[in-house]
């Protein structure tokens, strides 16, 4: 039986032991015509190789994508859980440090404070009404929203300003939207910059919302702190 075999070009038919070329005749040696194939086995192995790793490669990137998007509906999750843990009416009271006394003064003020939390298309209405003597009442709204995905915690103003921003910790770390929040950024106190550092304890029936500044150079000392229970009474789960 004769075969076809192309060497460096030229096309020869060979048996087990004679080539013949169309450009002469000569002898090889079934040694040779192994060799040959070896080669062009490796060349294919070579081949496949390379499309294996390049499968592998694809597959590893479908993984990370598809964590990375797991990753980004947890938060959200997380996001919304938050938001239902927030959203309620709650009463308690206000305490701050006393602004006429002096930064290291320990004297505070304590006013009732009402607070309802609703949620719209943009994020979380805080509405605060404070009895602040018999002849007057204080009212303030701000605007919440969180980005759980991104990490932030921003204050808009009633007519939609940005007026502070601030990093959050321990997203990971809430149950339910249960849990304890650590904001921290940048503000403003008596016209001067400072950092600014609110820890937020929210629990099912009990939120604190402490708030701690510092100047530069200085340790963060207390601002102010609200302390609420929700107005409602806590209802046992039915039984079956």
């Amino acid at each position: 039986m004769t075969n076809t075999l192309k060497l460096r070009g030229c096309a020869v038919r060979y048996d087990s032991i004679t080539v013949t070329s169309s450009f002469d005749r000569m002898k090889i040696s079934p040694a040779t015509v192994a060799c040959c194939a070896a080669v062009r086995i490796l060349r294919w192995m070579r081949r496949f190789l390379v499309f294996m790793l390049l499968c592998l490669g694809a597959s590893s990137l479908c993984l990370v994508q598809a964590q990375n998007t797991a990753i980004a509906v947890d938060k959200r999750v997380v996001g919304a859980e938050l938001q239902r843990s927030l959203t309620g009416m709650w009463v308690g009271t206000l305490e701050y440090r006393d602004y006429s006394e002096t930064v290291t003064s320990t004297k505070r003020v304590k006013l009732p404070t009402w607070l309802t939390v609703e949620a719209d298309e943009v994020g979380l209405r805080f509405r605060y009404v404070y009895d602040d003597g018999p002849t007057k009442v204080v009212t303030d709204e701000e605007l919440i929203r969180i980005d759980a995905a991104a990490g932030t915690y921003e204050s808009h103003g009633t007519d939609g300003k940005l007026e502070d921003s601030y990093s959050i910790a321990g997203l990971d770390q809430l149950h339910d939207g249960h849990g304890v929040l650590v904001l921290t950024g940048k503000g403003t106190e008596n016209n001067a910059p400072v950092a600014v550092r609110t820890t937020m304890k929210v629990g099912r029936n009990i939120l604190e919302i402490t708030r701690e500044t510092a100047v530069a150079g200085q340790a963060l000392t207390f601002r102010h702190a609200y302390t609420f229970v929700r107005t409602a009474t806590p209802q046992l789960p039915a039984t079956k």
